[in-house]
């Protein structure tokens, strides 16, 4: 790399320290009613580019192309009053029944990683970010994390989790559990982090976590030769260390 191709501030090896270019792309992820939405939030204020893969698949969904696939596949009782698809008939058949879901995500995902893919080379070509996350709950079932530099997940306790769904979702622990089993368990997902962000409190301990955690992700960036750090065993009662990646707790 030329150093007219540099980033303007940065040393070519600055620029090279993440795969896509000189901002780091965090995948974030974690079970349901963790917080993971929050985090987003708060990393956007920060200055991160966040990319909801939720939106994204509502998008891809209104393409003329693929929605005519989704109603060849699942026929037209996905279909509204006005003719469009309705997400929530959709989602009926698919959280029921894991082939239908199979078959409509190899009718979404590969479009939506390509949206994925193009916001965040037009982040990196801007560089007016201080990084790209993508927030995706299945961000590793589908691979997505292959866009990514370091996941991200957020914990918390499933009895905290369990409390917020039903505080703002009106869900029961039947449900809770429902939704989780369409999801890796939250267990195979936390071994598959970077970095583990434990949300068990409020919002403004979370934002403090969060602070820190992007002071941290800016230091690795300046530091272009130094390793991932090694697994370490986390602070918090009861919790093991990462099997194969280091665990970050962000606890005071």
């Amino acid at each position: 790399m030329s150093e007219s191709s540099t980033t303007i501030g940065e040393s070519p090896a600055q620029a090279s320290r993440w795969k896509s270019g000189a901002l780091p792309v965090v995948g974030l992820t974690g079970g349901v009613g963790g917080g993971k939405s929050a985090a987003a939030a708060l990393l956007e204020s920060r200055g991160a580019v966040v990319i909801d893969a939720d939106s994204v698949g509502h998008e891809v969904l209104r393409h003329a192309e693929i929605a005519a696939q989704v109603v060849d596949r699942f026929g037209p009782r996905i279909l509204g009053a006005d003719q469009a698809i309705d997400r929530r008939a959709l989602g009926r058949i698919v959280f029921d029944d894991p082939t239908a879901r199979r078959d409509l995500e190899a009718l979404l995902h590969p479009t939506m990683f390509e949206e994925f893919a193009r916001t965040i080379g037009d982040a990196q070509r801007r560089a007016d970010a201080r990084l790209v996350v993508l927030d995706a709950a299945i961000l590793l079932e589908s691979n997505w994390d292959r866009a990514c530099d370091l996941v991200v997940f957020v914990e918390a306790p499933r009895e905290t989790r369990l409390a917020r769904v039903q505080a703002t979702r009106g869900w029961t622990a039947d449900e809770l559990d429902a939704r989780e089993a369409a999801q890796w368990p939250v267990e195979r997902k936390k071994s598959r982090a970077d970095y583990v962000l434990v949300n068990d409190e409020d919002a403004s301990c979370l934002e403090s976590k969060v602070d820190r955690f992007v002071a941290w992700l800016e230091d690795e960036s300046r530091c272009a030769g130094r390793p991932l750090p090694a697994p370490t065993s986390s602070d918090s009662p009861g919790a093991g260390p990462s099997p194969a990646r280091h665990e970050l707790r962000l606890d005071p």
